[in-house]
């Protein structure tokens, strides 16, 4: 199956909900990079000073704004994303940081094709419904000869819990996982763990993937993503078509968060993988 969008598009809501939240969801990119250690993986040379990077679903432009103070001036940052709302105004971006609307399940336009040194993608598994294949092919087409495609996303199926003291109660934290991934398959995507294999299929070179599971080595910046992933569900539960599923998620929030503040929290590997695109 191809990876398209599915016919309620994005999985969380776009409206209020996601403003009154944004401010605490905005921590996610930067626990990101704290895990990995990086914005861009090491094998990639960034020394050229007119470096151009693309990053597709570029959101609040978190990622960019960091990356620009890696880089030199010259170095061309720019983000793409179906709606920009979420991100600063053009007059408070750094002066290398440009932002435009494309949605990516559409075609690639054709004065992007073959233009970038970097793709960079993260947190895709919202809008993906079936295998990425689809929109491998896409991102490739914006790349150079020899550019590279780096793509970070969760491994949900290794989802557990992990509690601080084994007697804790986490029951209410176990149901609202299985309400929600019983709502949209996006929510157990099983692609993201084949990712680097995808990669390979296509061509690229260079593969290589990198898996984190922060539990086990920083329990606390785990827990910083449990709680932005908490509030997610609150954008999940306006997002649902279904008004009962959207009032037991609703009422299970609150459960979840008490056994949260216990020392309960979901735990999973977080994966990123890189490749660079043949010469011709």
């Amino acid at each position: 199956m191809d990876s398209k969008r599915a016919p309620d598009g994005y999985l969380l809501s776009r409206d209020h909900v996601d403003c009154d939240r944004f401010e605490d969801l905005g921590q996610y990119p930067c626990l990101w990079t704290q895990m990995f250690g990086y914005l861009l993986h090491p094998l990639i040379d960034t020394s050229n000073p007119h470096l151009k990077v693309a990053d597709l679903g570029t959101g609040t432009a978190c990622w960019l704004t960091d990356l620009s103070a890696q880089l030199p001036p010259t170095a061309q940052l720019d983000g793409f994303d179906l709606e920009l709302t979420q991100a600063p105004p053009r007059a408070f971006l750094p002066s290398n940081v440009r932002l435009h609307k494309w949605d990516i399940f559409s075609e690639v336009p054709e004065h992007l094709v073959g233009q970038y040194d970097v793709v960079h993608v993260r947190l895709l598994v919202f809008v993906v419904r079936g295998e990425p294949t689809e929109l491998l092919r896409r991102f490739l087409t914006l790349l150079k000869p020899g550019g590279w495609l780096q793509w970070g996303e969760p491994d949900v199926p290794s989802m557990r819990l992990v509690k601080a003291d084994p007697s804790l109660a986490e029951n209410g934290l176990r149901e609202l996982f299985e309400l929600t991934a019983a709502q949209d398959p996006r929510l157990i995507p099983q692609w993201p763990d084949q990712l680097g294999a995808y990669f390979a299929r296509e061509g690229l070179t260079a593969v290589e993937t990198q898996r984190v599971q922060a539990a086990a080595t920083a329990p606390h910046l785990e827990f910083a993503m449990h709680q932005c992933n908490l509030l997610m569900y609150e954008m999940i539960a306006a997002r649902a078509a279904d008004g009962s599923r959207a009032q037991q998620i609703r009422a299970l929030i609150p459960r979840a968060v008490g056994e949260s503040k216990r020392g309960a929290m979901y735990a999973m590997h977080r994966v990123v993988v890189v490749g660079q695109k043949k010469h011709p």
